[in-house]
């Protein structure tokens, strides 16, 4: 590709997305660990929601509703978390493990 000026480089643009993305603070691993973590938040997220449809057609409307804010402390985690923060990737990861093995549980 050839820049503005015709040559043979890429510039890259400083009102582009590119251009404005800075640096990566985290590794390779970090970011695969992140990736992990926020795969087993989702299963987490579903977990509950399947649990949240038993309790409603149950008729449970106080379970449902406490199933409800644990999904939502949950998707707080998925939103709060950062590649750059390896400590609380892997704490999340663990949780995750331990939420779905209770959760399938009560299923």
């Amino acid at each position: 590709m050839r820049d503005r000026q015709g040559q043979g480089s890429i510039a890259i643009e400083q009102n582009t997305v590119l251009g404005n993305m800075g640096t990566a603070n985290w590794s390779a691993e970090d970011a695969t660990a992140y990736e992990v973590a926020l795969e087993g938040i989702n299963h987490v997220v579903g977990a509950y929601s399947g649990l949240i449809a038993q309790a409603r057609a149950a008729g449970d409307a106080e379970r449902a509703q406490a199933l409800t804010g644990e999904q939502g402390a949950w998707a707080a985690k998925r939103k709060g978390l950062t590649p750059a923060d390896r400590a609380g990737v892997g704490a999340v990861a663990s949780d995750c493990t331990e939420t779905l093995n209770r959760l399938r549980g009560e299923a």
